[in-house]
């Protein structure tokens, strides 16, 4: 239940970019050559990097919980830098100003799912408590308030570019908190008085390795793209 559950949003949220990338596209490029050229990439790129994660994950390479922790340097490391690499790019720009401010901030949504999700590997004894929202995790609380920012500031017309700017702040650090406290039960579990990290219990291996593949840098893209959004609004 709990792989279907990650395959399902993966494929989901893969899908809803992809259609929020054609949307905007139509908005940005007069010609339809350029519109279909990056859609297309679009989808070239997600499907790409999902099966890098997925045939990585398959070959058993995540399980692995010596350093140098290769979670970070062949999952979280290439998405920043290619996120870095689009930031920086013109076209991307303007993809950015023609994305509707609202947009990003409702996506995030998609986290209370993540929540839900996590809320079952501990169950399942694959997590500590630490990492839910039954502990540490706050992360919940940025997807519940998604949709109530995304209303009242862009719906109904709210002023309030500074909470959003501070919500997105406070999303960033959720979101730190909870990377933190995964890595540290992944790779430095001895340390936490803990027998076995928690790579060995599932979350390095396929589908549950999209959690830090996917799930953690779309949020934190959602989150860039929103407050380089806000300073052009």
């Amino acid at each position: 239940m709990l792989k279907a559950g990650f395959i399902l949003l993966t494929i989901t949220l893969a899908l809803i970019l992809y259609a929020c990338a054609g949307n905007i596209a139509g908005k940005t490029f007069t010609r339809v050559v350029e519109k279909k050229q990056f859609t297309r990439r679009t989808a070239i790129v997600l499907i790409v990097w999902l099966l890098y994660i997925s045939l990585l994950s398959i070959a058993g390479v995540f399980t692995v919980s010596t350093l140098p922790p290769r979670i970070p340097l062949l999952l979280i490391l290439p998405a920043f830098v290619f996120f870095a690499f689009l930031f920086t790019g013109r076209k991307f720009k303007k993809i950015v100003e023609n994305t509707p401010p609202s947009w990003p901030v409702y996506f995030q949504s998609f986290r209370v799912i993540v929540e839900l999700l996590l809320l079952g590997l501990y169950l399942q004894g694959m997590l500590p408590k630490a990492a839910t929202f039954e502990g540490s995790n706050f992360d919940i609380v940025i997807g519940i308030t998604a949709p109530l920012l995304g209303y009242y500031i862009f719906n109904r017309g709210t002023p309030g570019k500074i909470f959003v700017f501070i919500w997105n702040i406070a999303g960033l650090v959720t979101l730190s908190v909870v990377v933190f406290i995964l890595l540290s039960h992944a790779y430095f579990y001895k340390h936490l008085n803990e027998n076995e990290s928690i790579l060995n219990t599932g979350l390095g291996q396929f589908p549950f390795i999209f959690l830090a593949g996917f799930f953690m840098p779309l949020a934190v893209f959602m989150h860039l793209i929103s407050m380089v959004r806000m300073k052009t609004n």
